[in-house]
């Protein structure tokens, strides 16, 4: 099921900056699965939007072809799922 997170942001005087929104699922694996032990639960980021600010109804996607931006969204995203791997579902 997918889950969505919205992280505010402030910069380094307490103003209000660009607010990111997480779309995402988590993977947990059924103890029925013979291999249950050997793996561990993952997130899959789905999507991210920027939300330029927070009183209007604005949202940019941000593209997720860039390693770099990916690496530093799947790394932001693991933080808030307690230190889940994270993959990227990227559409071709």
């Amino acid at each position: 099921m997918l889950e969505t997170i919205r992280i505010e942001s402030k910069d380094e005087k307490s103003h209000n900056t660009c607010n990111v929104i997480l779309t995402f699922e988590c993977v947990e694996y059924s103890c029925r699965d013979p291999e249950f032990y050997e793996k561990s639960p993952y997130a899959v980021l789905h999507r991210v939007q920027l939300e330029p600010t927070p009183d209007a109804d604005l949202k940019v996607d941000v593209p997720l072809d860039n390693s770099e931006v990916r690496e530093h969204f799947e790394s932001l995203l693991s933080v808030h799922c307690h230190g889940y791997d994270v993959k990227t579902a990227v559409a071709s």
